[in-house]
């Protein structure tokens, strides 16, 4: 027969692997959870899309008063 703390080690060590495997299971879970939820990044204003050289020559500088 096999020693009592042989028997010990066997069930606390597959305890430590049930835990790390839910614990592993959950975090994958939860990160995908969030991906699908996320809505993805907003486009940024066309604004932001030009360089301020860009903006004054298109007109769009916000400095100029439109005053034609």
């Amino acid at each position: 027969m096999v020693n009592p703390w042989i028997t010990t080690v066997v069930i606390v060590f597959g305890i430590i692997v049930a835990i790390v495997g839910v614990i592993a299971y959950l975090r994958m879970y939860k990160s995908s959870a969030w991906s699908a939820t996320r809505p993805d990044q907003e486009e940024p204003p066309i604004m932001e899309l030009f360089s301020s050289s860009e903006q004054t020559s298109a007109g769009l500088n916000s400095t100029n008063n439109d005053t034609n």
